[in-house]
């Protein structure tokens, strides 16, 4: 009765921990039936079991660890690139009647180098309509417009402050971008009122990046 007991034990306790660190054969004492347990052979039977199921549990504590992990922001901005898509508009209006449009857009390349400088190069594409007729000539009067299809470089510092990316440029301009919480989007844009010197103003901008595979 007593190998019975002992047998069924330890079938049970393999069974329970059939998915921790392998235990094969080799590792445990075979019993036969009508033959009496030893006990150092039992015990040694249960040795293994428990150096397999402390081994599986290390190996569980170490992945739950490693799960709960969560890469600082300024770690993943650090070295990374992203590929800014931004657009905008301004409409502005003068004491005199007169207004003008203008429409921007264009793609950034934002590198955020570990020592917190930042390389930029980015192409954009625009058109200024003044809206007053005040180009005029024998055959009438037209419209200002201006277009423009830069392509250009920069740089500039960038820093980290919770989920807030801050970006200087190398000409003195700042930008604050939204991180997302995986650190794979950054995201800015906004309105405002622009009024003086005679005119008044409405601006738009937008801009999203996306972090480019390392």
């Amino acid at each position: 009765m007593k190998k019975m007991i002992l047998t069924g034990l330890t079938a049970a306790v393999l069974s329970a921990n059939a998915m921790a660190s392998e235990v094969t054969e080799g590792d445990v004492t075979q019993f036969s039936a009508n033959t009496p347990a030893v006990a150092s052979e039992v015990n040694g039977n249960f040795a293994a079991l428990i150096a397999a199921i402390n081994d599986n549990n290390q190996r569980i504590t170490a992945l739950e660890e490693a799960a709960g992990e969560v890469a600082e922001l300024a770690d993943i901005v650090s070295g990374s690139t992203y590929q800014l898509y931004f657009s905008g508009g301004i409409i502005e209006l003068d004491e005199g009647g007169g207004a003008n449009l203008e429409r921007f857009g264009g793609i950034a390349t934002l590198t955020f180098n570990s020592d917190n400088s930042l390389d930029e190069t980015f192409s954009e594409q625009g058109r200024f309509i003044s809206l007053d007729a005040n180009i005029c000539s024998e055959s009438g009067c037209s419209h200002y417009v201006d277009t423009w299809d830069d392509n250009e470089t920069g740089g500039g510092s960038w820093s980290v402050t919770g989920q807030t990316l801050n970006v200087t440029w190398s000409d003195g301009g700042s930008e604050s971008f939204s991180l997302s919480s995986d650190g794979k989007i950054i995201a800015s844009g906004g309105g405002g009122l622009d009024e003086g010197d005679g005119t008044s103003g409405l601006e738009t901008f937008v801009a999203v990046g996306v972090r480019m595979a390392d």
